[in-house]
């Protein structure tokens, strides 16, 4: 099941849409469409996609689902064991409240020190309550900015993770959300 569900994936991917039953039918080699529907009713009950009102798939979280095999050191290599922990959804592990997140990609280079490059995605939560060191969303009378939020004197500003850019004292402004994940691809 494991292989139809990852040539499912894939299209879904590559069109932003999920695949009819003549489509599954196609991908999967059927030459039926009793062995379609045998398919997709397997992967409704293991909640891997659903159906809309009008009988159309729809992807659910569990479609996008990794394994978690374990744990990796930083530091000095230990020998690699590789056991199944559990599966989970990189949302599921990223988002906290899935309402008030939002995502967006990160332009320029203020915040490398911190760990975030231009190109990153960044997940922030939307009201969550902030404090002074978060990363947070920001915005001034400049624009949108992420920033460390930083706290002097009593009075709040904001603090890049780049020494090439200044803090920012906005005369007026307000915290749009907190950073609570960040991530980036490789290839």
């Amino acid at each position: 099941m494991s292989a139809y569900r990852a040539k499912i994936l894939h299209f879904f991917r590559a069109r932003k849409r999920m695949p009819n039953i003549s489509e599954i039918m196609t991908l999967c080699g059927f030459s039926s469409r009793s062995s379609a529907f045998y398919v997709v009713t397997k992967l409704v009950k293991e909640g891997v996609v659903a159906k809309d009102k009008a009988g159309k798939l729809i992807p659910t979280s569990a479609l996008h689902a990794v394994r978690k095999v374990g744990r990796v050191r930083a530091g000095f290599a230990s020998p690699a064991e590789e056991e199944l922990a559990d599966t989970i959804t990189v949302g599921e592990y990223l988002i906290r409240d899935k309402q008030a997140s939002f995502l967006l990609e990160v332009e320029g280079d203020s915040m490398v020190d911190a760990g975030i490059h231009e190109g990153d995605m960044v997940i922030f939560e939307r009201g969550s309550d902030y404090r002074p060191g978060d990363i947070v969303i920001a915005l001034t009378e400049d624009g949108y900015t992420i920033k460390y939020l930083r706290k002097q004197h009593g009075k709040y500003f904001l603090e890049a993770a780049n020494p090439k850019y200044p803090n920012i004292h906005p005369k007026e402004g307000q915290i749009v959300g907190v950073v609570t994940g960040t991530f980036r691809k490789y290839k």
